[in-house]
């Protein structure tokens, strides 16, 4: 009994394997359905005369229709010659405040134009400090000769090396 269950069902997986292996006809048909959808789009879209002469005006025409390309070159150009103009070099300042008080740092600003009214100041805020600057110098030697003065004046002042702007 045993014997015919496993004949049974083997005959069933062989068969199963020979109808899996037969070959498979392809139907192609030629009227595909899910190429039927056309859409004509040609009267939203700008027609362009197509010329054979490449003149770089046509050219800049065709791209500033809407304008926008003239305004966006323009501030380009502009941020382009300023970052042109701005070099800096490596350099050195004197910090003659750093502290969290704003009046400290206006007074240290007013005791600077009383002491020297040529000098001028920079007042930096950095959350939550305030510093005050004063000079650029390109070498150390200029910046230690001009803080000597302002150390007799301002006890806190320091050298920072900083990268300067040189105009």
């Amino acid at each position: 009994m045993c014997y015919s269950r496993r004949l049974t069902f083997i005959s069933i997986l062989s068969l199963f394997f020979v109808l899996s292996c037969v070959n498979q006809k392809i139907s192609i048909s030629s009227n595909n359905d899910s190429r039927k959808y056309f859409e004509d789009l040609s009267f939203i879209r700008e027609s362009e005369n197509v010329s054979n002469s490449t003149n770089d005006e046509n050219i800049v025409d065709k791209k500033n229709n809407l304008g926008i390309d003239i305004e966006l070159d323009s501030i380009l150009k502009i941020i382009k010659s300023e970052v042109d103009e701005e070099i800096f070099t490596d350099g050195y300042t004197i910090q003659i405040y750093l502290g969290d008080k704003r009046e400290e740092a206006e007074n240290t600003v007013e005791k600077l134009f009383e002491y020297d009214s040529l000098i001028k100041s920079n007042t930096i805020f950095t959350q939550p400090n305030y510093r005050v600057k004063t000079g650029t110098f390109e070498d150390r030697f200029k910046a230690n000769f001009e803080f000597k003065k302002l150390k007799k004046a301002f006890p806190n002042a320091i050298i920072i090396p900083e990268k300067i702007k040189i105009n």
